[in-house]
């Protein structure tokens, strides 16, 4: 089943973080060229990008092994849109 993503994304690094929301909950997912994690689901659209954020850091820390600056204040969000889908069973 295909259905198209409503909530926000934005790009770190060579991942990209996204934050859906489902009814009353937040979905976290981040993918890149040769991973994708999903995220524990949140209560509310800041907590949701927190987290996603938060796991894109220590994805770098620990897998990558590379310490990087929290970029916080430089992420700029953007809505899904169109062209964004979730594939769901």
């Amino acid at each position: 089943m295909f259905r198209s993503l409503s909530g926000f994304k934005t790009q770190y690094q060579s991942l990209t973080l996204v934050a859906v929301s489902e009814f009353d909950e937040w979905k976290v997912l981040l993918y890149g060229p040769d991973v994708t994690i999903h995220g524990a689901r949140q209560f509310g659209e800041v907590k949701a990008k927190e987290h996603a954020l938060a796991m894109a850091l220590q994805y770098y820390r620990e897998v990558k092994q590379e310490a990087l600056p929290d970029p916080a204040p430089g992420l700029e969000w953007v809505r899904t849109g169109p062209a964004d889908w979730l594939i769901g069973r």
